[in-house]
């Protein structure tokens, strides 16, 4: 069983949600472009994103001319994805399946060209959501996943076992992600691309409330150890904030039909 609180339940809160806008807008998410180079699609083509947060590939792929409809449980974000759309100027229709993967119904919303899920297989059965994936792609079935922890995995991997006695058992990686394809028959091409993401917060409260958060901490014993933990791994920097160095990998795992 995993640790860490869920996608969905973390960007149920407003708080997270504005936060990942803002880093988003300011330009913060460096990956996207390398991510948008994968994702090709010719105009017209019907898209499902699964996990769309506020719309980080889904909105640019709406400008594309792709028919977009994604799949996002957090209320926050669609409000989110709704603003990044004006923000960039985007008239064109995005549909909204307000669930979480696990609990779409493939009969209800039927098939797309192309299927893409970015950062989002926290699922309780990665067999289970591979094949409906499958079954929902016509042509492609592209998935951007953790090749190795992201900073705030070794963050939850530090400071779990001090805060509740227990093991931390993190998100699978993108070798699980890969394997539990070979083992459903999905014989998928990956790559290994850099997560130039940065994690960028006004103040150093700001950061300890998302990440105390994230840890489920709430006593004061708790909060005195997260907090001089992540004190030594956030970097002020002038004119910008507190920042959360990335310098991990994530994989573009993706399949043709």
């Amino acid at each position: 069983m995993t640790n860490f609180q869920t996608s969905a339940k973390h960007f149920s809160v407003q708080k997270n949600t504005d936060h990942m806008l803002k880093n988003l807008i300011s330009g913060n998410v460096e990956r996207v472009n390398d991510q948008l180079a994968r994702l090709q699609f010719p105009p017209g083509s019907t898209v499902l994103d699964i996990g769309a947060g506020p719309g980080t590939l889904a909105v640019p792929l709406a400008a594309a001319g792709c028919s977009v409809t994604i799949v996002e449980p957090a209320p926050p974000m669609h409000e989110a994805l709704a603003e990044y759309k004006k923000l960039k100027e985007v008239s064109a229709d995005i549909q909204i399946i307000p669930k979480t993967w696990e609990d779409v119904n493939l009969d209800e919303i039927g098939k797309f060209d192309y299927i893409v899920s970015s950062f989002a297989m926290s699922v309780p059965d990665l067999k289970e959501a591979f094949l409906k994936m499958d079954a929902a792609a016509e042509k492609e079935v592209h998935i951007f996943w953790f090749l190795t922890d992201p900073p705030w995995g070794r963050i939850n991997e530090a400071l779990w076992t001090k805060l509740y006695g227990e093991d931390y058992y993190g998100r699978p990686l993108a070798n699980w992600i890969w394997n539990a394809l070979y083992q459903a028959g999905i014989y998928a091409d990956l790559e290994v691309l850099p997560l130039k993401d940065s994690h960028i917060y006004e103040t150093f409260e700001e950061a300890l409330e998302e990440y105390l958060g994230r840890l489920g901490a709430k006593e004061d014993w708790q909060i005195q150890i997260a907090e001089e933990y992540l004190k030594q791994v956030f970097m002020e920097v002038p004119g910008k904030g507190f920042v959360l160095p990335e310098d991990g990998l994530y994989a573009h795992i993706w399949w043709k039909k």
